[in-house]
This record gives structure tokens, C-alpha cells and sequence, in this order.
């Protein structure tokens, strides 16, 4: 359930939850995306621009890329559906533990998962060799880099074989960059414009707070990114939409706001479980922390859903449970810390 789910069930507004399940940024929008859309609602009288002219040329400059290589449209679990319904493998190869939405899009196109575990005891740390030799048993290749469960990110380097072997084999390789803009890891544009059956998505919703408007852009080769649009059809992007993104592109001081916030946050964060033996803190390149319990909780979210919080939780091979905790805003993180000593026992008091 979503949190409009959680709400509609518990008879509560939406100001009455605390969700942290999405990595939207606590800042929330850039003050000038929000600027750009106002000035956009006075011009509403004028259709969408179909293209998305303004925003695809800012793209194609920042990333180098021709304009056929994009696609400005869908956000990225809409576009895997679509790469699903196109290819039509029957299963796919992706670093576990996945995501429930991911988990759910698989299931619902009828697609057998093939996980590829990273392993806890390792620092979730991927093996790039051993997923290489383990593509040729997959019709497709799903990867979240940074990965949007542990937050483990593969540089260029460590990609380049993959998406070699991905083409070698002519499996469809998709690469998931939706956690890449807090985690600022090198992306391999050129190698995935370049492939004939791998494409790289990225969204709008988490970094710049605009998940409201739901949508994102794909990078791929001339040949992938037709088929996709062909599917598509007419797929226009809202103004406003357009115009907050080409905004928040250019604030390069909402970045850099952004980063000093979620580094302060995660710092207090830490230091709220420094020392407890009941709850291990792990930091990751992204905007979220692993909270590794001492002991299984059984009902664990139900016991956050009773004070009104949302988390997603999992539990690795070995069977240790996790929290995975996004940062949020101060008041929000503060209070999650003293629900998770509450029910996981700790009774070091939370700083505050």
C-alpha cells in the first residue's frame, strides 16, 4: 500500500503519516522550479509541447548526446513496463534485495526474477565478475546503480563489461539511475548511447522533490529509444513539468543545499545509534541509511504504522532485518529514531 492507501485505511489526512518509503528531497522543489510554475499557470491557454524542445536540448548538452538518444516522458518503473511489454523476456537478472515496486512490475508482466544476491557480510559489495558469468542465464538485466535498496553504486568501469557482455549476447540491459543525483556517480552515457539493447532511466520525482508530476527521461540508442516512442505514442510531458525541471537543472545552489542537508541529517542520525547494540547504522552514497536490527521484529511495520509511520523494511539471506530509512525533514527523522529505540529496545536516550 501506498501512503493514500495507508491514509484511506486509517481514516487520516495525509499530513497525519510520515512516509519514509520515497527518497523525495526533504527540501522539497527548488524555489525556482516553484517560480517556474507559476509563471507556466498563467500560459496554461497554449498546448504542451509534444517534443519537449526546451527541456530535451538542456538534456542533450549536459549528457552530450543527440537528440534521438532520449526520451523525455514516463518516470523509469512506467518505461521498464514498457521495455517488458516489447522484448517480452521471461526473466530477469537483478541485485537483490530488490524493491517492491520492482518486485511488483516483474510479477505483474509475468517476469521470473533471477536474483543476483549481494551479500551483507560484504558491505552489500557487487561482484562484477560473477554477474557477468550469471547474464547468460537471463533474457534482460535490471540494475539500479546506485542500487535503491542498499545504495551500492558501480563506477564506469565496473559497468563497461557488463553492458560489453549485455550487447555480446543481445540481452536488454537496463540501468535504473533514479538515486544517481544524490550519490553523484559517473554515468556511462556514451557506452549506453552507443548500445543497441541498453538503455539508462532517470527520474524527476527524487532529488528534485517533483515526484507530483511523475515523470523522467531515458537514454538509450537511436534504435531503443524509437521502439519505446513508438509504443508511447503521444506522450506529451505537462508544461509545468517541463519548465520546473529545466528550473531545478539550473539552480545549482538548490545541489548544493540539498547535499549540505542530507550530510547533517545523516550525521545526527548516526550519532543517534553510536554505541547501541540493538541497531547497527550503515551509511550509503544516497540520501538513506541502512538500519540493521539485533533481533528480528516480527510485525515491524504494522508496530510504525501504529504511530503513524510508513517504512519499508527486508531482511537479507542470512535473515537479518533492515530498515531502510531516506533521510527526511528534522522533526520527521527525530521522531523515527525515537520510535525505532522503542520498539527494537534501545534505551541509550536519542539525541536531539
Amino acid at each position: 500500500m501506498d501512503i493514500y492507501d495507508h491514509a484511506e485505511l486509517k481514516g487520516l489526512s495525509l499530513n497525519q503519516l510520515m512516509d519514509f518509503t520515497t527518497d523525495t528531497n526533504p527540501l522539497g522543489p527548488s524555489n525556482k522550479a516553484k517560480n517556474a510554475v507559476r509563471k507556466k499557470v498563467r500560459r496554461l491557454w497554449h498546448p504542451p509541447d509534444g517534443k519537449s524542445r526546451h527541456l530535451k536540448k538542456l538534456l542533450c548538452a549536459m549528457e552530450n548526446i543527440s537528440e534521438e538518444k532520449i526520451i523525455i516522458g514516463p518516470d523509469p518503473v512506467y518505461t521498464v513496463s514498457v521495455l517488458l511489454k516489447i522484448t517480452c523476456p521471461e526473466t530477469a537478472l537483478i541485485p537483490s534485495p530488490a524493491s517492491d515496486a520492482y518486485k511488483k512490475l516483474l510479477k505483474d508482466q509475468n517476469v521470473k526474477i533471477k536474483p543476483f544476491h549481494l551479500h551483507s557480510e560484504k558491505g552489500f559489495a557487487f561482484d562484477t565478475e560473477k554477474f557477468i558469468r550469471e547474464i547468460k542465464g537471463a533474457d534482460c538485466i535490471l540494475m539500479p546503480n546506485p542500487h535503491d535498496m542498499v545504495g551500492t553504486c558501480l563506477s564506469p568501469d565496473a559497468l563497461r563489461p557488463i553492458i560489453a557482455q549485455a550487447s555480446a549476447m543481445n540481452k536488454l540491459l537496463i540501468i535504473d539511475e533514479s538515486k544517481n543525483d544524490f550519490a553523484a556517480v559517473p554515468s556511462p552515457v556514451q557506452e549506453i548511447a552507443g548500445s543497441s539493447r541498453s538503455m539508462i532511466l532517470r527520474t524527476f520525482s527524487d532529488f528534485h522533490a517533483l515526484s507530483g508530476f511523475r515523470f523522467g527521461y531515458a537514454i538509450g540508442s537511436g534504435e531503443l529509444t524509437q521502439s519505446v516512442r513508438n509504443y508511447l505514442g503521444h506522450f506529451p510531458v505537462d508544461p509545468m513539468a517541463e519548465a520546473a525541471a529545466v528550473a531545478s537543472l539550473r539552480d545549482k545552489g538548490y545541489r548544493k543545499r540539498t547535499l549540505a542537508y542530507i550530510e547533517e541529517e545523516k550525521h545526527f542520525i548516526l550519532n543517534s545509534f553510536a554505541g547501541s547494540d540493538r541497531v547497527q547504522c550503515i551509511d550509503t552514497p544516497c540520501s538513506f541509511l541502512l538500519l540493521k536490527l539485533g533481533e528480528k521484529i516480527a510485525g515491524l511495520r504494522d508496530s510504525f504504522l501504529q504511530r503513524r509511520i510508513i517504512v519499508v523494511d527486508f531482511t537479507d539471506k542470512k535473515g537479518s532485518q533492515y530498515i531502510r530509512l531516506p533521510v527526511g525533514k528534522h522533526a520527521w527523522n527525530a521522531r523515527l529514531i525515537r520510535a525505532i529505540k522503542n520498539i527494537s529496545g534501545v534505551t541509550k536516550p536519542c539525541s536531539e
